[in-house]
This record gives structure tokens, sequence and C-alpha cells, in this order.
């Protein structure tokens, strides 16, 4: 019995030193939480309900209430209208970034020569240099091309030859050749921002066991159907991770967050842009709840 109890509280001290080590790991993050995300947090959120002034490096807070808010949401000329455009984009492109870097990671996980380069060539322009993909077709002019149309293409050579024979040559209005510049300048600006996303959804699939893999090779399941068996299965999880991360990231590049800081040091309007920075989180937090609660019954833990 006394060998029993001894050996029953190995475990136990075992258990209890890797949670103390996850702790200890954890405290950075925790420090950083605190320090950098919750006090701002609470500042802004205090911000938003007064009238602030700047004086000789003080700051004053008169209380307002809502004032701000109801500014910003009724008042504002452009946000309201602003936030529903950002939030209404923010959607597709995530979509489009997570099937992007889910294709992508499948292609780089592939068995096949000179798999090391591929995966260099891919990662190289949007690791170090992504604006060498950040090509300037979306800023293309179509209005007026007729017979100016490398003039309005502004300098690019290659791009105004086959704009001024789609047009001249083929005779394609300009509207549909805008459009299909715009999807062009759109898939480079979604390999731009799957960076980080392919990186997780192929860590994911590195970690799938092979056994699995042979298994559905063996009961004769087709490339196809392992994919949505086996693969899509087995990296849902990450699904969900990609998910938080691209709406974040997606909503930290838009035209509202510029909006926020223009009012506050380029209009000192401290109270208005912290009540728009509190609409802007409520708005965020609302569409990753919904989200994950979408995505969440679709996702796949294997214990």
């Amino acid at each position: 019995m006394e060998n029993t109890k001894k050996k029953r509280k190995k475990p136990s001290s075992f258990y209890r030193r890797q949670d103390m080590w996850g702790v200890i790991m954890l405290i950075p993050w925790l420090i950083g939480t605190v320090l950098f995300f919750l006090m701002p947090l609470i500042r802004v959120i205090i911000f938003s309900f007064n009238e602030i002034t700047l004086d000789l490096g003080a700051i004053h807070q008169k209380f307002v209430g809502l004032s701000n808010y109801i500014f910003v949401i009724r008042t504002h000329a452009t946000f309201y209208q602003e936030i529903i455009t950002t939030f209404a984009q923010a959607v597709p492109n995530t979509i489009l970034i997570i099937f992007f870097s889910l294709f992508a990671a499948v292609l780089l996980n592939g068995k096949y020569k000179f798999r090391g380069a591929a995966r260099v060539l891919f990662f190289l322009p949007i690791v170090l240099a992504t604006d060498l993909i950040d090509v300037s077709l979306a800023t293309v002019s179509l209005e007026g091309m007729g017979n100016d149309a490398a003039t309005a293409v502004g300098g690019m050579t290659g791009a105004a030859m086959v704009v001024n024979f789609l047009i001249e040559g083929v005779g394609l209005p300009s509207e549909m050749i805008k459009i299909a510049l715009d999807v062009i300048s759109n898939v480079f600006e979604t390999i731009k921002l799957s960076g980080v996303q392919t990186l997780i959804f192929l860590a994911g699939l590195q970690s799938v066991s092979p056994s699995m893999y042979e298994v559905a090779k063996m009961e004769g399941a087709t490339t196809y159907e392992t994919f949505w068996k086996v693969t899509l299965p087995t990296v849902s999880p990450l699904i969900l991770t990609n998910l938080v991360y691209t709406i974040t990231d997606n909503l930290m590049r838009t035209d509202l967050i510029d909006m926020i800081q223009t009012t506050a040091f380029g209009q000192a309007q401290y109270g208005y842009s912290a009540a728009m920075s509190v609409v802007f989180l409520g708005c965020t937090l609302v569409l990753i709840g919904v989200a994950t609660a979408i995505v969440g019954k679709v996702v796949f833990y294997n214990d």
C-alpha cells in the first residue's frame, strides 16, 4: 500500500511542476496584456465619456456622458457609413484569405522535388519585401482611356499594352476591364496578407499523422476524399485561429483607423476619437463572436 501511494504522488508532483512552468511562461504575456492593452483600454473608455483638453502637458477632463457617442453615431458626417463599409469589406476579404492560405499550405506541404525552394520563393516576398508584390494595378484609372490608354495606366508599359489591346483590339468596355484589374489587384493583396495564416496551416498539416493518410489510401479514398475527410477536419481548429487573426488584421488596415487617428491627433478631438475607438472595438468583438460561433460548430477537435 505504501508503495502504491508513493507511485501516485509522483504524477501529481509532475503535473504541479508542469502547471507552475505554464504559469511562469504566461507571466510576460499577462504583464504585457495588463500594461499595454487593459490599462490603455480603460483610459480610452474613460476618455470617451469626457471632453478632453490639453494644457501645458496636463490632461483636463470634463464629463459629458454619452454626448461623444451620440455625435460620432448620429452627427458625424462619415463615421457611420465608414464603419459599415469597413465591416462589409472585411468579411469577404477574410473568407478569401482563409481559403487562399489553406490552399497555399496544402500545395507547399506536398511531396515533390525542390519543395524547400518553392517555400522560400513563396514566403520571401511576404516576409522581406511585401511591397514587391503590391502591384500598383489597384491605382489604374480607366477613365478616358481610348487612345491614351498608356498614359492613363500611369507608366505601366506592360499593363498599358494589354489594356490598350483589350479596348481597341478586342473592343471590351472599360468598365469590364476595370473589374478585371480590380480582381487582379486583390489577388496580390490577398497573397501579401496570407503569409502568417499559411505558416499556421502549414505547421498544422505537418503535424497530421502519416498513418491517417495511409489508412485513407488503404481504404481506397481519392485525394479529394482524403482532403475533406482527413486533412480539413484535422486542421479545422487552425481555421478558427486564423479566422480571428485575419479579421483583426484586416480591420487594422482600414481607412477607419486613419480616421480615428486623424480625429485625435489631427483635429485634437480626443473625446470623439475615444468614442469612435470604443464603438469600433465593440463592433469588432461582435463580428469575431458571430464568426467564431458559426465556424466553431464545424470545428473538429481530435482528443
